[in-house]
């Protein structure tokens, strides 16, 4: 396996079907005005949704009822967020009834209060220059985030020229590496917890001994191998540590997720499955706004079907 493609695959070939990518974790909401004394927020698990169609179908289903503010849908880990006026909108039973009508069964899972807004955005602001997002409490770090974001870069300009970026499409395309790169970081945060809940390890023998196999099956010896990874854009500490995640994360799947699976199409439907429940009760908070507007923009971009 290459370099790119380890870094771009988050695990191993078999999984690639379940498309871990492109998504992102529930949305924390927008930056809202610390005056607004009434504005609320609930949270649903929403089912069957699968594009920007779903979402068009679920806004239009709330849009007669007074007091919302604002709606965020999360198609990939299947949560809506409601902002609202809860003087205005006092039985929250009616939005969750408006989008099951709608074809998308809908259950309330959590309610902030005014209150609780203040101190989610308090917390978000204090802990946005050094972290990215949160996921059941586990900060991920800008510097990882700045890590990747700067390798994807540097692989299209390889490719597509230095000037691609620069360009309204390229823009549009940094956007969305920004969204895969925050995605990726994401989901393998909620992986590592799961694993970590699990009590599985990682032997340091077999770490060393698959990072050899590795370095000699690209062909290179240790220094050629450790200068191509900084022309990559890493730091070779930095990928040495992402290759015992990567390895950990394959090894638990393998072992303990999708051991009684005999077909390839078993292992995904297995591992989609699994994973959809573990994202479903992660609790994921972004502290960079702009970097959740972008990634709920890329869950919710292309359309499977029609807005009913």
């Amino acid at each position: 396996m290459g370099k790119k493609a380890f870094f771009t695959n988050m695990i191993t070939s078999l999984l690639i079907a379940t498309s871990l990518i492109f998504t992102a974790g529930p949305a924390s909401g927008a930056k809202l005005a610390n005056s607004d004394a009434n504005l609320s927020k609930v949270v649903l698990n929403v089912s069957n949704m699968s594009c920007s169609g779903c979402v068009s179908t679920i806004k239009g289903a709330l849009a007669g009822h007074a007091g919302i503010r604002d709606i965020f849908v999360d198609i990939s880990s299947g949560k809506t967020e409601i902002y609202y006026d809860r003087e205005k909108l006092k039985d929250l039973t009616e939005i969750e009834k408006a989008i099951t009508d709608s074809g998308y069964p809908a259950r309330i899972t959590k309610i902030l209060t005014p209150e609780d807004l203040r101190k989610e955005q308090d917390m978000a602001e204090s802990k946005a220059e050094h972290y990215i997002a949160s996921v059941n409490g586990y900060d991920i770090p800008r510097s990882e985030f700045a890590m990747e974001l700067n390798a994807a870069r540097q692989r299209v300009r390889k490719v597509y020229g230095d000037h691609t970026l620069k360009t309204a499409q390229g823009r549009t395309l940094d956007n969305r590496l920004k969204a895969q790169v925050a995605s990726r970081l994401i989901e393998e945060a909620i992986l590592l917890q799961e694993i970590k809940k699990s009590g599985y390890e990682l032997n340091e023998n077999k770490l060393n001994s698959e990072l050899r196999k590795f370095i000699k099956n690209s062909g290179k010896d240790e220094n050629e191998f450790q200068q191509s990874i900084k022309d990559d854009g890493y730091d070779y500490d930095y990928f040495r540590k992402r290759f015992e995640t990567r390895l950990l994360v394959n090894g638990y799947l393998n072992e303990k997720v999708l051991a009684r699976a005999s077909t390839q199409y078993e292992k995904q439907r297995m591992f989609a499955s699994w994973f959809k429940n573990s994202k479903l009760l992660a609790e994921v908070v972004y502290y960079d706004r702009d970097l959740e507007k972008i990634a709920l923009n890329s869950s919710a971009s292309g359309s499977c079907c029609a807005a009913r």
